[in-house]
This record gives C-alpha cells, sequence and structure tokens, in this order.
C-alpha cells in the first residue's frame, strides 16, 4: 500500500506544503481503480516502448484477454498482423506531437483483434501524459461492432429502398401510360357504339320490337357506363401525379356545396342532412372536395329507398387523439366481414341493379386519404347505416 510505514501524524501534516495528504492520494487511487472498474469501454495505457501498463476490466471484456495475460506484453498484441506498423507509426508521430489528446482513425476505421484472434472495428481517442518523468499514453476504447452491422443493416434497408422506390415509380409511369393508352384506344370505339345505337334508336325504332328497343338501350346504358368507367380510371391515376398543395379547408362549408349539389340532382328526394359547423383542416382543397363528394355522395345514393333518410357529416379524433372527419347514413350499410374489399378498385358489395356505380369512388377516396398522410377506415350493418371515418394528417 501506498505509504506504508509513514507516521500517521506525517500522512496527516503533508498537506501543508502545499502537496496532497496521503489519506487523500489514497482516496484518489480507490476513486480512479472504481471509475477503471466499472467503465464499459477498454482504457489500455503503454510506455514508450509501447508495452501494456495498464488494462482495465473493460478491456479484459473487450480483448478477452485477463491483465495478468497482457501487461508488459507489446501493445501489437492487440491488433491484427497487416496493422501493427501503421499503428506503431500513429503513436510515434503523436509522441512528438503538441497536441496532447486526439481522436484516433480520423481518416481510417481502427481495428482490434481479441484474443480468438476474432477483429473488430473500434472508436478510440488517445492521450499522452507524463507521469514521474516517463511519458504514458492512454488510449480508450470502444467496440462497435453492433454499431457498425446495424449502419450497414440501414444502409442496406436505405438502398433496397430506393431500388423498392424506383421500381414503384416506374410502374407509376407504365401505369399512368397504360390507362392513358387504354382510354384514348377505347373511347372512339365506344362513341361508335354509343352514336351508331342512338342512331338506330331514332331513325329505326319503327323497324324494331320491343324487345329490339329494349337491346339498343342496353347497348347505350353500357357504352354510358364504360365511358364514367374510364374517366373514373383516369382520375384514380392522375391522383398519383399530382402534389398536395396544402391549405386552410373549411370542411363544413365544403360539405354544405356538396350536399346542394345532390338536392339540386335530386329534388323529389327527402333527406335530413346534418352537418357540424366550423370543421376545418390543413389540405388540399381540390382533392378534398373530391372525397366529400365521393362519401356523401355514397350516402345520398345508399340511403335512395328510404322514404325519409339522415345523413350527417361531423368531427372526432382517432385512436390517437388526432382530428378526424366522418360521413354516417343509415341507408343499406354492408356486412363487415367484407370491410376490406371496399376500398378496392372495383370492388362493390351491392348489385348495379341496386345501387349504380363503377365501384371506384372509394379506392379513390384512399388514395387521396394517404396521400394527406392520414387513414380511412369504415364501420356498417347490413340495412343499418354506414360510417366513413378520415384523417388528414
Amino acid at each position: 500500500m501506498l505509504g506504508k510505514g509513514l507516521p500517521a501524524d506525517e500522512a496527516s501534516q503533508r498537506g501543508r506544503d502545499g502537496g496532497i495528504s496521503l489519506d487523500e492520494l489514497l482516496a484518489s487511487r480507490e476513486l480512479f481503480e472504481g471509475i477503471l472498474g466499472i467503465a464499459a469501454d477498454a482504457v489500455v495505457s503503454v510506455d514508450q516502448s509501447q508495452r501494456i501498463i495498464l488494462f482495465n476490466q473493460g478491456a479484459e471484456r473487450i480483448f478477452q484477454y485477463t491483465a495478468a495475460e497482457v501487461l508488459g506484453q507489446p501493445l501489437e498484441v492487440l491488433l491484427p498482423t497487416y496493422a501493427r506498423p501503421g499503428h506503431s507509426r500513429q503513436v510515434e508521430r503523436f509522441d512528438h506531437s503538441p497536441v496532447p489528446a486526439r481522436q484516433m482513425g480520423e481518416r481510417s476505421t481502427i481495428r482490434g483483434r481479441r484474443k480468438d484472434g476474432e477483429e473488430f472495428p473500434a472508436e478510440a481517442s488517445i492521450s499522452r501524459i507524463v507521469v514521474g518523468g516517463r511519458v504514458v499514453f492512454t488510449a480508450i476504447l470502444r467496440d462497435v461492432t453492433k454499431t457498425r452491422e446495424a449502419e450497414e443493416e440501414i444502409n442496406a434497408l436505405n438502398a433496397d429502398l430506393r431500388r423498392r422506390a424506383t421500381q414503384l415509380e416506374n410502374a407509376n409511369r407504365e401505369l399512368e401510360a397504360f390507362s392513358y393508352s387504354v382510354s384514348h384506344d377505347l373511347r372512339a370505339p365506344l362513341r361508335s357504339i354509343s352514336g351508331f345505337s342512338q342512331v338506330l334508336f331514332e331513325d329505326y325504332a319503327d323497324a324494331l320490337d320491343e324487345e329490339g328497343q329494349d337491346y339498343l338501350k342496353r347497348i347505350g346504358d353500357a357504352s354510358q357506363r364504360m365511358a364514367q368507367l374510364i374517366d373514373d380510371l383516369l382520375d384514380l391515376s392522375r391522383l398519383s401525379r399530382g402534389e398536395v398543395r396544402r391549405a386552410p379547408v373549411n370542411l363544413s362549408q365544403l360539405a354544405e356545396a356538396v350536399v346542394a349539389d345532390l338536392r339540386a340532382a335530386h329534388p323529389e328526394r327527402s333527406v335530413e342532412v346534418d352537418i357540424a359547423p366550423g370543421l376545418k383542416a390543413e389540405a388540399d382543397p381540390h382533392l378534398v372536395r373530391t372525397v366529400l363528394n365521393n362519401l356523401l355522395g355514397n350516402a345520398w345514393k345508399y340511403t335512395s329507398r328510404k322514404d325519409h333518410a339522415r345523413i350527417a357529416f361531423g368531427g372526432t379524433t382517432d385512436s390517437e387523439g388526432q382530428p378526424a372527419f366522418f360521413v354516417r347514413d343509415d341507408g343499406a350499410g354492408f356486412d363487415m366481414a367484407y370491410v376490406d374489399k371496399l376500398f378496392g378498385a372495383f370492388q362493390r358489395l351491392h348489385g348495379m341493379k341496386d345501387f349504380p356505380g363503377t365501384g371506384v369512388g372509394l379506392a379513390t377516396v384512399q388514395r387521396i386519404v394517404h396521400k394527406h398522410g392520414g387513414r380511412i377506415w369504415a364501420e356498417g350493418a347490413v340495412d343499418q347505416g354506414a360510417t366513413f371515418t378520415f384523417t388528414l394528417q
């Protein structure tokens, strides 16, 4: 023990000349050893000949050597063979540098070597101090194997995401080109079918019996439905190209305008519509109008068999407390067993004879909501109505 054999009064008086007392010296050494003992990083000190003179428990854990195995050994035992010459030159240059401490591996990765020969990447800093006239180099080293593995995994994931994004972008472009080509190529024959069937109906109706006239009417109706389907497909494909241009939007006023249009188109309907006042959001006004057109239009359509229907548009919050908005009706509803099909293009839960439509509206709504960073979900029951709730962020 330090100070062994010194009289107690001498030990207690040593501090009077400006130095530290023995008690203070012993306490400081115990503190130093305690800190070294709990340090997770490796702390390794070498003398000027680069022989190991300090090896803490963190170093034992990282390098898998005991202190007894490496004390007095050259530092190169902890380094891969190819790294030893370069490391020795680094230490020599640092010995002649005016800087007392610096980060090692600033230009390349530091490599360590465990007892079993396994190499590992490390971050290290080195300091130079003079103790009793002797130069001592101390390195604090951290094993960053897991960090580098995580970085490599993240880099690989990012590369995969970039590749997938490129593939998705290419696929969207091809889909847009395909949609445009199909719509353009289909419109001409559709116009011919519709036009000639109309000519037949107007000019040759007397030559056709009732059944023949019914066939012509069906041809005309089918061509109109196909034209509407083409328009809906184009609208759906365009959504993937445009950017969301957010602005303050009064959703209540938009909903009132949509309902006014529905009333004007169907003056015979008796529908009670409750629109909550003051509902606002930061969203693309044009796209949100499309959302309300579809949701309120569906509510209007699927309540058409009721003598007196009820529709509501209001505000709520989602499970995370974020603002949400809903459209509720008391119409035909749907079976929740098929709720996953609602937002797929061309997915219909009701027959065309019961409720006409192309089956693209809800797919359009979902795509708009997703472009805003929101989500949409539905709840309903057969003949008990449906509720569609969406967020916009």
